[in-house]
């Protein structure tokens, strides 16, 4: 069965974010300036592809994107937030659910990927309001193409 268009781009976002959780996962606890570097280029990566899945988007799309990564952020942060630092005893009890030594090593690189997809969103958004938005004239071609006279 030929995968359409839209399936293609969703397994490329969820490549994409893969590849940030995976940047993630090893850059997790700054251990050793060897595992860094890689970390930051996977993480590098991954932001490269959520972005270019934006160049079509209008600032109002952008925005709402931006919005929607920032709900996913909270969602992924949550479990990882009341395993590793409940501050009550009913925040602990919930946390306890959450506190498996593999449910941990999954919702720190969930969690950290997904705030990063929305800090890249939200300067997507930031850039594109201001008028610098991938894939269309930058300001100063704008106003060489207008001619700049009034």
């Amino acid at each position: 069965m030929p995968r359409t268009g839209r399936s293609r781009s969703v397994l490329f976002l969820a490549g994409s974010v893969a590849i940030v959780a995976l940047g993630v996962a090893g850059n997790a606890g700054f251990g050793s300036p060897l595992r860094t570097i890689p970390a930051l280029v996977l993480i590098a990566l991954g932001v490269a592809g959520i972005t270019s899945t934006t160049t079509a988007y209008s600032t109002a799309q952008l925005r709402r994107a931006a919005k929607r990564w920032w709900l996913l952020a909270f969602a992924a942060f949550l479990p990882y937030a009341l395993a590793t630092a409940p501050d009550s005893e009913s925040a602990a009890a919930v946390g306890d659910a959450f506190a498996g030594p593999v449910t941990g090593l999954l919702l720190e690189p969930v969690a950290g990927a997904m705030v990063c997809c929305a800090v890249s969103m939200t300067v997507l958004y930031g850039f594109a309001r201001y008028g610098i938005h991938p894939g269309r004239p930058t300001p100063e071609e704008r106003v060489l193409a207008d001619g700049g006279e009034e």
